[in-house]
């Protein structure tokens, strides 16, 4: 074990190495753009078309439609934290053949949140703001080092009738886990320096639901983190000693409703409306989010566009969010052939744009394999 003085010693190192100047990063699913450039490059409105790994993610209903074995992985190229924002493995299998139902299960990899902070934030700061969702109970005023992460291994399962598949169905359990370390000082304590690493534990459920009205129109539904509770134990060392604190906090529940319309044999619509509501920490969430998307086929390309367009970003606890754009422009390029597939998407980072204050653009790139 590490004494007090060895604690407050390491804490003085780190701020005074970082207390010249001010930092701030933030990637992850969980940061309004999800996973999966093919999807990112549609501003995910995808909960009524998604049909691979990412499915898991989306809806997992549609994992019904994997045939065989699915591998994805993803990467966004200018990210300094996430090496890697997605790993997902899906395999149908017969498990249901005897109730005439196809199933695929699934595993897959989902870094949501990783935030790193450096330097002094005061409480209507827009990294202070935010830091205070990843880590409740932080003061608004501060001066030091924060680094959170949020892990989410999910597995899920999707079936579907075996014959005139109009309907799908599918489930995800999470199991979530969450990391938070802070060292610096409060702005309500100056004089003393304060060291508090937050560990988090969860299991979420998800469920997903598609309905193919025709070969042209569907319908899709997805709600994530249902009744899902964070039980949080946070150490804290400052000049009382070292003391823990024990807590649960909510997550608030993530329902979207969705359209696909296949316009044409090359070009097919979609349109998400995303609500997140509920309560995390201290803080009461009201975010709506309209999402849509358009893809172009030819041949062994696809072509991809969208728009995420934020119609309410509202806490009780803060101020109103104003995004810096009235929306958040999507565009990438897929090719496919022999089940190998890779993808690419650029896209404004609703978060990071909002920090700098300027449009910061993002790339991210894909591969999956189908045997």
């Amino acid at each position: 074990m590490i004494n007090w003085v060895s604690l407050v010693l390491i804490c003085i190192f780190i701020f005074s190495s970082t207390a010249q100047g001010r930092s701030f990063q933030a990637e992850g699913s969980d940061l309004m753009m999800g996973v999966g450039p093919k999807n990112m490059a549609l501003a995910g409105a995808v909960v009524a078309v998604s049909d691979d790994a990412y499915s898991s993610f989306w809806n997992p209903a549609g994992l019904s439609q994997i045939k065989g074995v699915n591998l994805s992985v993803a990467k966004q190229l200018n990210a300094k934290l996430i090496p890697g924002n997605f790993f997902g493995a899906a395999i149908s299998t017969n498990l249901l053949r005897r109730f005439s139902l196809d199933s695929t299960l699934a595993f897959s990899f989902i870094p949501r949140l990783h935030i790193k902070a450096e330097g002094a934030f005061k409480e209507d700061d827009f990294e202070s703001i935010f830091i205070r969702y990843a880590l409740p109970g932080l003061p608004a005023d501060f001066d030091g080092e924060v680094e959170s992460k949020t892990k989410d291994y999910r597995f899920s399962w999707g079936i579907a009738p075996d014959k005139d598949a109009r309907w799908r169905f599918g489930m995800a359990i999470s199991y979530i886990e969450c990391g938070t370390s802070f060292c610096g000082v409060f702005a309500r304590d100056p004089g003393n320096y304060t060291i508090a690493s937050t560990n988090a534990t969860a299991w979420a459920v998800h469920i997903g639901a598609k309905y193919h009205y025709d070969e042209k129109l569907t319908f899709g539904l997805s709600l994530k983190d249902l009744n899902t509770t964070l039980d949080v134990e946070t150490i804290i060392t400052d000049d009382q000693g070292t003391r823990n604190e024990i807590f649960h906090t909510s997550f608030p529940r993530d329902l979207t409703l969705a359209l696909a319309w296949q316009y044409s044999p090359q070009i097919r619509l979609s349109s998400d409306l995303q609500h997140i509501f509920g309560h995390y920490g201290n803080y009461t969430i009201d975010f709506r989010i309209w999402r849509n998307g358009i893809d172009y086929h030819a041949g062994p390309w696809h072509y991809r566009a969208g728009l995420m367009i934020p119609l309410r970003l509202k806490s009780e606890q803060i101020e109103d969010v104003e995004p810096p754009l009235p929306f958040t422009p999507t565009a990438g390029l897929g090719w496919q052939k022999q089940g190998f597939s890779a993808d690419i998407a650029l896209y404004v980072h609703p978060v990071m744009s909002y920090q700098r204050k300027k449009a910061h653009p993002a790339v991210d790139v894909s591969m999956s394999l189908d045997f």
